[in-house]
C-alpha cells in the first residue's frame, strides 16, 4: 500500500466517524432517556404498592407515610436503583401514590 492508499484510507475512516458520531449521540441520549423513564415508571409502582400495604392502617399520618416511604427507599435500593433517586424523589412518588389511592 502506498501513501496515497493509505492517506485515503485514513480519509475515508474519518469521514465514517463523523458521519455516524450524531446518530450514535443521539441514539444513546434516547437510551438513557428511556432507561430513566423506566426507573421511574417502576420506582412509582413500587411506591403504589407501599402505600397500598398500609391503606388499611390510615396512610395519611406522618408516620405512615414515612414508613412508605423507608419501604420505597429498601425496595429501590435492594433493585440497585438507589443511585438513579434522591430521597426529594422517593417522597413524591410516594405523595403522588397517596393523591391517587385518596381519588
Amino acid at each position: 500500500m502506498d501513501f496515497t492508499q493509505a492517506q485515503s484510507l485514513l480519509t475515508f475512516g474519518i469521514m465514517l466517524v463523523v458521519l455516524f458520531a450524531t446518530p450514535i449521540y443521539k441514539l444513546n441520549n434516547y437510551i438513557k432517556a428511556h432507561t430513566r423513564n423506566e426507573h421511574i415508571k417502576t420506582a412509582v409502582e413500587m411506591a403504589n404498592q407501599a402505600v397500598a400495604a398500609l391503606v388499611n392502617s390510615g396512610v395519611n399520618t406522618e408516620q405512615n407515610k414515612q414508613k412508605a416511604v423507608d419501604e420505597l427507599t429498601q425496595r429501590i435500593a435492594s433493585n440497585k436503583l438507589a443511585k438513579n433517586f434522591s430521597k426529594t424523589e422517593i417522597e413524591s412518588y410516594v405523595e403522588q401514590a397517596i393523591q391517587q389511592l385518596n381519588k
